[in-house]
């Protein structure tokens, strides 16, 4: 099969990503693919930022709403589902769009990434997340290679648990992938604008009710669910033991958010080959002429 042509729009949180998703999508026969890591919950909504359905305008979407928000979803479940996707929105005739600000899923999903996936043991999995990190990362230097050990981020507790499956279990074999060719658009804004948006939507999000889909994740299981380690989610969890108050969580979750914008943006500058950053001002204007030269390669 030759390669799959996708267009990518990546960014930082609240830097406009599934506005011009939905606008190029309409423009050129496209569906959209979601690349979140926590848009595939049910239940949460406003925390993650998803846009409601009569806001899609007839453009449908994918790996929304997949899974409980009390389960856990992979790397590896992403990338099967997303190929599906995929694969489905081109045997259709339409353009495959992919948004998101998870850089670790287009990353992978584009072949950026080689990923290992383990032949895991629920038990030991869940056994493992109520072990400390120090304590994972000390049996896992024991068990592993070198090799294995040299591609884990040690500082991350659920990519050190897989590790460990791999390290102790074995690998699974996987069935051949498609492989993409992309065109990878990054939004790109005046540092203190994309602070600015990320301030304002935080308050709007505390405006349309994020305080009881949080308080849902708390009672569902909070930081032992890996949805409820989510920014938005677990820093409410403070104020419903009475720790702390409300403003003060607002303004842990815009600091929290601001935070995670400049992670993302140092990964997408650094991980993703041949991106192409636009103007955050100017989007649709920019990336309509990217992407109509791109289709027509």
């Amino acid at each position: 099969m030759p390669p799959i042509s996708v267009i990518v729009i990546a960014g930082p949180t609240a830097s406009g990503k599934s506005d011009l998703a939905i606008q190029l999508a309409k423009k050129y026969n496209g569906e959209i693919v979601s690349a979140d890591s926590l848009q595939v919950y049910r239940g949460l909504d406003i925390g993650t930022a998803k846009t409601p359905v009569l806001e899609r305008q007839g453009i449908p979407h994918h790996l929304l709403d997949v899974c409980l928000m009390t389960a856990d979803f992979s790397v590896a479940d992403f990338i099967d589902l997303a190929d599906q996707a995929i694969l489905q929105i081109v045997a259709a005739g339409k353009v495959p769009v992919v948004v998101g600000g998870t850089g670790f899923y287009v990353k992978a999903l584009l072949g950026y990434q080689p990923l290992d996936f383990a032949k895991s043991n629920p038990a030991e999995v869940a056994r493992d997340q109520k072990r400390p990190l120090s304590v994972l990362q000390a049996e896992l230097k024991q068990v592993a290679s070198a090799e294995l050990l040299q591609q884990v981020d040690l500082q991350n507790k659920d990519r050190v648990i897989r590790a460990l499956q791999i390290a102790k279990n074995g690998k699974v074999d996987r069935p051949e992938r498609p492989t993409y060719r992309p065109l990878v658009l990054a939004l790109d804004w005046d540092r203190e604008v994309l602070y600015g948006r990320i301030n304002r939507r935080v308050q709007l999000m505390i405006d349309q009710g994020l305080e009881a889909e949080a308080r849902t994740l708390f009672e569902q299981g909070g930081l032992a669910l890996q949805a409820g380690r989510g920014i938005g989610y677990a820093e409410f969890y403070p104020y419903f033991a009475g720790e702390q108050s409300l403003p003060e969580v607002v303004e842990h979750i815009q600091q929290n958010s601001r935070r995670y914008a400049k992670r993302q943006l140092t990964y997408w500058r650094h991980q993703i080959p041949g991106l192409q950053w636009i103007n955050g001002d100017e989007a649709f204007a920019n990336a309509d002429a990217k992407v109509k030269e791109f289709l027509a390669e």
